[in-house]
């Protein structure tokens, strides 16, 4: 499932290209997509409307439309936002100036919403906001109980952590994702916050992991992937240590991490 800096990677690529333009046209080839209104209704809604931005929270696109409405995008598993078609498109949006914007989905796992004010989720705080500092995340991480990676995972917790980048930044951190959450030290939570900050921020410059079915909107994969240290990686030396990379079962998510470098 695409992740925090998959979907900002899209974000950055579709925003120069659709702000600023005019839904002129709506073509559905499969409507499954659409969630809390029906696709009559969508369509009816959204041609005529104006994009104005797009904003990205947690795991999902947030497009702020002129009338007031807001469409919200997740990509679920295997879902794309593209300015590009392939195979597996759903829907098309014609815009103004002769450009189209494409959502595909190989699975129908993704899900596109219409709310009429901005949609409170429920989810937690963002970790790349400037606001987000290291007392934040102390405060947040002293409140819980539990194991840490599946924590991580928590978006009611953290915003746009999955699989991929919590085992990243616990093996940044140093620390083994089997630890519980109240067992780490004030010294082990300021490392947690660093290695999460390194693995968002290495994603978003790389364009995202493509170890599935990633690619962002013009169609090409990542490389963040090539560069995980421990993600994936199953059997192969640990890029410290070099001792074999290991992997278990954590809230029935595989999980990657190396015995020797986390404790």
């Amino acid at each position: 499932m695409p992740e925090l800096p998959e979907v900002e990677t899209v974000k950055r690529q579709i925003l120069p290209v659709v702000a600023g333009r005019v839904i002129t046209s709506l073509e559905y080839i499969d409507r499954r997509n659409i969630k809390n209104i029906s696709s009559k209704e969508f369509k009816r809604k959204i041609v005529g409307d104006k994009i104005l931005d797009i904003e990205r929270r947690a795991k999902y696109l947030f497009f702020k439309l002129k009338s007031g409405n807001w469409m919200v995008i997740h990509l679920g598993m295997a879902g794309r936002v593209l300015l590009k078609p392939d195979k597996y498109v759903k829907i098309i949006f014609g815009l103004s100036g002769g450009k189209k914007m494409y959502f595909s989905d190989t699975r129908l796992f993704g899900k596109i919403w219409l709310y009429t004010k901005y949609p409170e989720l429920g989810l937690g705080p963002e970790p790349l906001e400037k606001s987000f500092k290291l007392g934040d995340f102390k405060k947040l991480v002293k409140s819980k109980r539990g194991n840490t990676k599946v924590v991580l995972m928590d978006q009611k917790f953290i915003a746009g952590i999955g699989n991929i980048y919590a085992a990243e930044a616990l093996f940044v951190a140093g620390i083994n994702p089997k630890r519980r959450m109240e067992s780490l030290t004030d010294n082990e939570i300021a490392k947690l916050y660093k290695g999460i900050m390194k693995s968002l921020k290495a994603g978003i410059v790389h364009k995202g992991t493509s170890v599935s079915d990633f690619v962002g909107a013009i169609g090409q994969e990542g490389t963040n992937q090539n560069y995980l240290y421990v993600y994936g990686r199953k059997g192969e030396p640990c890029k410290k240590c070099r001792q074999p990379i290991h992997k278990i079962s954590l809230g029935q998510r595989g999980t990657y991490f190396c015995s020797k470098c986390q404790n």
